[in-house]
């Protein structure tokens, strides 16, 4: 079951230390979007805005990777909102994975937010994703 809806001015998460994280942000939505994503110290690891140019076909304003602090708190806040952060929108979210005997082979979190023109949930989506082993 998701979490939320929770406003999106500051979800917190925890992530694995050392782990190489892989992000992707998409928007289907008229209005400017917005996600960034800072750890516990405040600094910010990665944000990007945008839209869909016709207002409503998926379109990918955003992806990357960053690395988790190996000796960090894996404390991050999430903030998805509009217009570069001036409000923020209504937020579903939850963690995910692909487990086999005992081992998290696979995690990812999944956030999709409504802007609040018509309650579909499908404003934004931002992923991150992640594998216990790389190579």
């Amino acid at each position: 079951m998701s979490n939320g809806p929770v406003t999106g001015d500051g979800i917190a998460i925890t992530l694995p230390k050392g782990k190489m994280i892989f992000w992707s942000a998409v928007a289907q939505a008229t209005y400017q979007q917005f996600v960034q994503v800072k750890d516990s110290g405040g600094t910010v690891i990665f944000e990007a805005s945008g839209s869909s140019a016709d207002g409503h076909s998926p379109t990918q304003y955003g992806q990357g990777m960053f690395q988790t602090n190996p000796s960090g708190d894996g404390g991050y806040t999430v903030w998805i909102g509009l217009n570069n952060g001036a409000g923020w929108q209504q937020v579903l979210w939850d963690k995910c994975g692909i487990s086999h005997s005992g081992t998290d082979y696979y995690s990812q979190y999944t956030f999709i937010s409504e802007d609040g023109a018509d309650e579909d949930f499908n404003d934004t989506c931002l992923t991150l994703q992640w594998f216990e082993y790389l190579g």
